[in-house]
């Protein structure tokens, strides 16, 4: 009994320490304003490449990446595969990368429309699961 108990309850651990985010400032979200590159939906994270205005070449752009939750995860607060299209403009807030690349974990996204998305996971208890 007390080993169908075990094999039972062992994936729940391994379930658990999927993903770290040490990787991200959890001290800081910032903003971004800028044009959809790829919208990629994907397991286990889907992912929002953004093209920025580059600060230090005007005229040129910065792409981000930007780490959401599982398409099944954040498809249960609104997202779809069709959400941001490439072109779309939005604004994002995020929590940026510790080592300074450009990218982090998505805190929302706001449509031009004013839609609100939300993100599933981060680095912060206070991640953002709104839907407007």
């Amino acid at each position: 009994m007390q080993l169908s108990l075990l094999l039972l309850l062992a994936p729940l651990g391994t379930a658990q320490a999927h993903h770290t985010y040490a990787m991200f400032n959890r001290s800081q979200t910032r903003t971004l304003q800028g044009t959809v590159a790829k919208l990629e939906w994907t397991n286990p994270h889907v992912f929002l490449w953004l093209y920025v205005p580059s600060a230090s070449n005007p005229g040129k752009y910065d792409l981000y990446a930007l780490e959401n939750g599982s398409p099944n995860a954040i498809s249960k607060i609104g997202w779809n595969k069709e959400s941001l299209q490439p072109g779309d403009k939005v604004t994002i807030e995020y929590w940026p990368l510790r080592d300074g690349r450009r990218g982090g974990h998505l805190a929302k996204a706001t449509l031009a429309t004013g839609r609100v998305l939300g993100a599933v996971g981060g680095p912060s208890a206070k991640a953002n699961l709104l839907v407007h």
